[in-house]
Order: C-alpha cells, then structure tokens, then sequence
C-alpha cells in the first residue's frame, strides 16, 4: 500500500474508499498544474486578443470618420463642380452674346479683324468710331498719293529693267506721266528731301509719319518741301519724273513700317469705306497694340 493512496468519500448513505496509485496521483497533480497555467495563459492571451480586437476597432472606428469626411467632401466637390458648370455655361452664354454684339458693332463700323484674334483684341477694334477711323486715316499713310493710271513694277522679287538682275523691290512703282503732281499720304515730318545718288532713286523725298510709319517717293522731277517741313495729308510735295536710275517717267512709292518694308498695294487701296480691309492684308502690323497708342495719343491731345 506504499504506492497507493486511499481516498475516503462520504456521502448520506455512507462512505467509500478508493485507492489511488502514485503514479495516478502524479498525473493528476501534474495535469492540475496544466490547467492552472493553461486558464492563466488563456486569460492573458484573451485579454491581449481583446486589446488587440478594441484597437482594431477603435482604428476601423477612424478609418470609417475618414471615409464620411472623404464622402462628405467628395459630395460638397461635386456639388462645387455643378455650381461652377452652371456658371461657365452662364458666362460662355454672355461671352457668346458678347460676340456676337461685336459682330454687329463690326459691321455697322465696317471692321472685320482677322479671325485668329481674340475677344479683347476685337473689343479694342470694334470701339473705333467714325472720328477715330478718321484720325487713323490721317495718320498712317494711305490712299494714292498721285492720279491712279496703273502699276508698272509691283512689290517684291523682280528682274530689274535697267541692271537686269533679279533683285527685291521694296516699293511699287506708278505709272504717270512727267510733272504728274504728288501728295503726302498722311500728316509728317519730311525726313528727306534732296537728290539721293547712292540709292538709285534719283530726287527723292522721304516723309516721316507718326507711330512708326515712313513712306518714301522716288524719281521725282522736282520737289517742292524742304527737309523739316511738317505736311498734312494731301499736302503738294513735288512732281513725278524720271530721274535717277528709271527708264521712263513714273513714281516708285514704299511705305515702311519700324524699319520693314511692307507691301503698299494696301495702303494705296486702303480708305473709309473698306477700313476693314487692312486688318486682314496687312499682318506684320500688331494693329491691337497700334490702336491703342493711337487712342492715347488722342486723348492727350484732347486734354
């Protein structure tokens, strides 16, 4: 009975004994301490997973704000873009009525810009009236500046008649016959007015006008303004002829622009009934920008 214990159980109808071997009693001691250290780690471990699973929570808990705060904005954005569609839908309405008053300014006026310009740039040619057209036209050369009987020699490449070489013709070159009288194009300065030998082109007179613009006269039979002088358009300033290099009477007109030649053809054609026209021929010109001095110069001369 050494390796055995006797455990006594007793009850109302009496009591009994058993008798339980060493190693049972190991084993049962042993699987006591088990589960007393498995209910302890499982407590731990619960309480961890616990923390763990409130964490996680508490994470999806914010996650979830950020997305009500993202939704939330998402909508006011929407609703942002919507107001701000109407709006442009509301503009480019007015834009287009804007457009197309300009249009009707453009035609009771007689302009017709380029089409590659924008709105402003139309706005700025559209408020030219009658009196400003007017003023323009005195001052930037235009118009013929003898009686019209044709063109002998147009602008730009050409076999020259007398050297028989191809060469640039800056300017055109009127038919006319001798002491055929000559007129300024527009108000200048004479800038020159004298025999010029190095060029070719005989007497010549050079008028310097307002806002960039020269026009020049050559072959002249006489001139009649000295350098100096101040011209109005239509003034008397000399008289064809053939002098210089030239092989017949005739009158070769330039109009020059900040240093460029431009083409006078026109220029020549260029009047108050097709004021438009000038905008469309001539692009080298920033006609905007012009416009603008233009219209600040008038007004200082207003004041």
């Amino acid at each position: 009975m050494k390796n055995s214990t006797l455990i006594t159980i007793t009850t109302l109808r009496g009591s009994k004994q058993y008798t339980i071997s060493q190693l049972i009693k190991k084993f049962i001691i042993f699987f006591s301490i088990f589960l007393i250290f498995l209910f302890i780690g499982g407590f731990f471990i619960i309480s961890y997973l616990n923390s763990l699973v409130d964490e996680k929570s508490e994470l999806l808990k914010k996650k979830e704000t950020s997305i009500q705060k993202i939704l939330k904005k998402q909508k006011d954005l929407k609703y942002k873009i919507s107001i701000l569609e109407k709006n442009i839908s509301t503009k480019q309405k007015l834009l287009d009525e804007v457009n197309d008053k300009i249009s009707d300014i453009e035609n009771i006026l007689q302009i017709n810009p380029p089409k590659h310009i924008g709105v402003n740039e139309k706005l700025d040619l559209a408020k030219i009236d009658a009196t400003m057209k007017k003023y323009i036209l005195q001052n930037i050369p235009n118009g013929y500046p003898i009686k019209y009987m044709g063109i002998s020699s147009k602008f730009g490449w050409r076999k020259h008649p007398i050297l028989h070489k191809r060469e640039f013709h800056p300017g055109i070159d009127l038919r006319a016959k001798m002491k055929t009288p000559i007129y300024a194009t527009a108000d200048a300065i004479v800038e020159y007015a004298n025999y010029h030998k190095t060029s070719g082109y005989g007497r010549l007179i050079i008028l310097d006008h307002n806002f960039g613009f020269k026009t020049l006269f050559g072959h002249l039979n006489k001139i009649v303004v000295h350098t100096g002088d101040f011209v109005k358009k239509g003034d008397l300033i000399g008289y064809t002829g053939n002098s210089g290099l030239s092989n017949g009477p005739h009158l070769h007109y330039e109009v020059r622009y900040v240093g460029m030649v431009l083409n006078p053809l026109p220029f020549l054609k260029w009047n108050l009934r097709n004021y438009n026209k000038i905008f469309k021929k001539e692009k080298k010109i920033k006609w905007q920008s012009l416009i603008k001095a233009i219209k600040w110069q008038k007004r200082l001369l207003q004041q």
